[in-house]
């Protein structure tokens, strides 16, 4: 803007000045007017976290234009394609449209461009929209100087732009956490993503050991307040350092590479001896501290602090006042979590869950009487995943509503193309996770698909593993939803969670399934215990179901203390939706 001002002050007064001087004048005007062109539309790479791509060959010839416009710039002092000076003055050159509008266009368009493919890149709309509002007034800023060539308008328009640049990106307000007077989350992912690797910078995360029961402890009143004592210490007490607040008591200091890390650790850790003190409140922690292992070959910040991050919400493994290294095994971990989420996301998109069925025996004479339904997945490419990894993952995003919802889906449709009387088969189970039934509409979904279905609801059993009876109140509501509609449940997994026999009798199930770590235990070492709740769960009115049966003694063991049902490899291993009815032929 200043070299626009003085340009143009420079060719009205083009008498008292040499020609070279105006020369010089106009060439520093084209070049930063080029270059700002260009700016903005590395900006809009920066903003789409694509300036990670500005050293390949494609970028590098994103820049042709830019320097193309300079090289015929400065060189009109002899060519006369862009300007030129003479007796009277400033004139344009032959070429000088096709340039100038040429070389802003094309910036202007490819920032559309790639705002439109990479958009989803963007956290959230009113940033995409920020970018699109800036690159808009540069836009239409160049049409109206293309109108209006004679007035200063162009410079309006970026002041304009560069004002929505402020409010929608860099409003310093945007990256305070006020909780803690330090940094914020976004802020860290920003900053992070500046850093190209940590061979120059090293991180220290920081958590409040348990920081949920403390929150209940001390409440969130208080812990807010103690937050913003310990964003404070951090700010005061190490200058070289950068603290930012993650979230949930998590903090992340970043300083150069030869920061005295163990020392710093120690400081700390002797601060959180003592007491936090405000008012008449005194409050006590512990930390979790998480680094980098010096041997990573992984220099990749962002993934390493993501894995920092991630051990530090898991605090269970940690040791309060030690640190935990994050190794390559580690990022090898949370990379295989990634690619576990994109795969349910894939399978969920194109509805490829698959359904397996595993056959459920009578005790006495080992016919088949029911079978579970359990879900497999494979990626695009047909790689198989394993359940112990992608079902935890999918609980953990959400994932699991849809793909329950598949498998029963899929189930039923079995049900209504196969007679499962002339299979012998009286029951299929299906599982609903704990994640489920935080859902609402849980019954009027499930309803819909029996109802669509046509099958009878009888010939569907819901599982519940006891992880979903944490909340009491939650699970009532919803088996009492269901229960209206025709449902009936079996409690899963019995012997690992939270249920026992008094809330066991509040709710509706009609068998109870022992987990095979329990019966796996009994059969190595038989006691009174097992077969006492046997007998009891048969009282009230539960038939029971013994899992994981893999050997004949088992299965006459758990005949002998009175178990109904019986599942496990020692009859099937779980077999695919469409061989079932075969498999059953051949019993």
């Amino acid at each position: 803007m200043i070299s626009d001002i003085v340009s143009s002050v420079a060719d009205e007064n083009y008498f008292m000045y040499p020609d070279w001087q105006l020369y010089v004048i106009n060439d520093l005007y084209f070049v930063f007017f080029f270059a700002r062109a260009y700016l903005f539309y590395l900006l809009t790479m920066y903003l789409l976290k694509l300036h990670r791509n500005l050293m390949e060959l494609l970028h590098w010839g994103m820049i042709i234009p830019f320097v193309t416009a300079i090289i015929l710039t400065i060189t009109s002092n002899w060519t006369h394609f862009v300007y030129y000076i003479t007796d009277d003055g400033y004139q344009k050159g032959s070429v000088y449209d096709y340039v100038v509008y040429s070389c802003l266009l094309f910036y202007e368009v490819i920032s559309f461009a790639v705002l439109v493919i990479y958009r989803k890149n963007m956290p959230n709309i009113t940033r995409l929209l920020g970018a699109m509002g800036f690159n808009f007034t540069i836009l239409t800023g160049t049409v109206v100087r293309w109108m209006f060539p004679r007035y200063l308008l162009m410079d309006t328009f970026c002041l304009i732009a560069i004002i929505i640049i402020y409010l929608s990106f860099t409003n310093p307000d945007f990256y305070y956490d006020s909780k803690t007077d330090v940094f914020n989350s976004e802020a860290l992912t920003y900053y992070v993503d500046e850093i190209r690797s940590f061979r120059y910078k090293r991180y220290i995360a920081v958590g409040l050991h348990n920081y949920k029961e403390l929150k209940e402890v001390y409440g969130a009143s208080s812990m807010d307040k103690g937050l913003k004592l310990i964003g404070s210490y951090f700010r005061n007490k190490y200058k070289n350092l950068i603290p930012f607040y993650s979230k949930e008591g998590r903090f992340v200091l970043i300083g150069n590479r030869d920061i005295e890390a163990d020392k710093i650790i120690d400081q700390i850790n002797q601060r959180f001896k003592e007491s936090w003190n405000f008012k008449d409140t005194k409050m006590y922690f512990e930390l979790d501290f998480v680094m980098t292992d010096e041997n990573m070959t992984i220099e990749s910040p962002e993934r390493r602090l993501e894995v920092g991050m991630d051990i530090l919400a898991d605090d269970i493994e940690l040791v309060p006042g030690n640190v935990r290294y994050v190794e390559d095994a580690d990022v090898e971990r949370v990379e295989r979590e990634v690619y576990i989420r994109k795969t349910l996301k894939w399978v969920i998109e194109h509805e490829t869950a698959e359904v397996y069925l595993q056959p459920i025996v009578r005790a006495d004479n080992h016919q088949i009487i029911g079978a579970e339904a359990l879900a497999r997945i494979k990626d695009k490419d047909g790689n198989r995943i394993m359940p112990g990894e992608f079902i935890r993952v999918a609980e953990q995003n959400g994932a699991i509503n849809q793909m329950g919802e598949q498998i029963f889906k899929k189930t039923c449709e079995y049900i209504k193309d196969n007679d499962l009387e002339k299979m012998g088969i009286s029951w299929i189970n299906v599982n609903l996770s704990p994640t489920q039934f935080m859902n609402n509409s849980l019954a009027f979904k499930y309803n819909s698909i029996i109802e669509k279905s046509g099958i009878d609801v009888g010939l569907i059993h819901l599982e519940i593993t006891e992880d979903a009876m944490v909340d009491q109140m939650v699970l009532l509501r919803q088996i009492q939803a269901m229960k209206e509609r025709g449902f009936r449940f079996v409690l899963d997994d019995y012997g690992k969670g939270y249920s026992n026999l008094d809330r066991l009798k509040d709710i509706p199930f009609i068998n109870i399934k022992i987990d095979m770590a329990i019966v796996r235990d009994y059969c190595n070492k038989p006691d009174g215990l097992l077969p006492s709740l046997v007998q009891t769960f048969k009282t009230v009115g539960f038939t029971v179901t013994a899992e994981g049966i893999e050997t004949k003694e088992m299965a006459d063991e758990m005949y002998k203390i009175g178990c109904d049902f019986l599942q496990g490899y020692l009859f099937s291993p779980p077999v695919p939706i469409e061989e079932f009815k075969d498999y059953c032929a051949r019993q």
